[in-house]
């Protein structure tokens, strides 16, 4: 397991480690250009060197300690067939644990309530592993939405993990503590089905599945006996699932778990590959499928690995419907 999923301490060290060797390269720069009488060219490239180490150790210091704490609220809108409009927050990817815990959850609900939802859709990985403390997510309960909150589980819930390599492999699945956890937390976690909510003259319909990467997830089950004409959403933790999608029309597919890539790089995009088995072109925003269908990633809000993110701030996707 070691291997597979290195415990925090690693990375932490790791992080550490990373952040010593980067300023001893800036004082040994220092350290030479001060003696060292040499001509200067020599002297602009070593000035160079340590200008580039500790940029690198102040990005490190950055990405580990002050972006993941940084919630931001990314709007957009979106077409949705209802007459009534709608504001919808959507948030993923909480992993709960060594690195967030109740103070940030109750920040992030802060940043929720601020935005006025009409619906609020959580989509799934709320622990970063199984031995998580399921209290931390109690100030979801403090969740305001005029028409309400929606669920589902992720991959981490059910106990699915993939290595920095992509490797998959499966321990404990929790998924049934947390979506009792959550449902006396006043949300509705839709396990393979459906909720029809009426908006004023409208309905709308918001349908949710387990994780694809688990045997549970049942596509047909969720979307069975929706009423004909009914908007649908549809809520999966993993994007993947637009290569599912059935015949029925899907109006809005919301997902996370690629975390925008966590680490990412201007011009560049995310430095380690996305766990997705679709174009990985898919790792946040809003994108169309095809005429009628809209696809939503968020990049989410919490982290997996390391401690770290780098230009993927953690976020609260608001989603507007005119």
């Amino acid at each position: 397991m070691f291997f597979l999923y290195p415990p925090t301490f690693f990375w932490d060290f790791a992080i550490a480690m990373l952040v010593t060797f980067s300023l001893c390269i800036t004082l040994g720069c220092i350290v030479w250009i001060r003696r060292k009488s040499a001509c200067p060219l020599r002297k602009l490239l070593v000035s160079g060197v340590a200008a580039m180490s500790t940029l690198i150790g102040l990005l490190v210091l950055y990405g580990t300690f002050i972006e993941p704490q940084i919630i931001t609220v990314t709007e957009r809108s979106i077409d949705l067939p209802v007459t009534e409009p709608l504001t919808i927050a959507v948030v993923s990817d909480m992993h709960v644990g060594p690195f967030k815990g109740s103070r940030f959850m109750k920040r992030l609900v802060r940043t929720i309530n601020n935005t006025l939802p009409d619906i609020v859709l959580l989509v799934g990985d709320y622990v970063y592993n199984e031995d998580a403390v399921l209290s931390y997510l109690d100030p979801l309960g403090d969740i305001l939405a005029s028409v309400g909150v929606f669920g589902v589980l992720g991959n981490h819930d059910q106990g699915q993990y993939a290595t920095i390599l992509g490797t998959r492999y499966f321990t404990f699945n929790q998924g049934e503590d947390i979506a009792d956890a959550l449902e006396s937390l006043g949300i509705r976690m839709l396990r393979n089905e459906h909720e029809v909510l009426s908006i004023g003259l409208d309905s709308l319909a918001i349908a949710g599945i387990d994780d694809l990467w688990t045997a549970d997830a049942d596509l047909d089950a969720a979307l069975a006996d929706i009423p004909a004409g009914s908007p649908i959403i549809l809520l999966s933790h993993n994007p993947t699932v637009i290569d599912e999608l059935p015949a029925k029309d899907i109006d809005l597919v919301v997902s996370g778990h690629t975390h925008g890539g966590q680490i990412r790089l201007p011009f560049i995009g995310p430095l380690i590959a996305l766990p997705i088995g679709i174009s990985q072109d898919y790792d946040q925003g809003i994108f169309a499928i095809d005429d009628d269908t809209t696809l939503a990633i968020t990049r989410g809000a919490g982290e997996t690995w390391a401690r770290s993110r780098l230009f993927a701030w953690p976020e609260v996707l608001l989603l507007t419907v005119q």
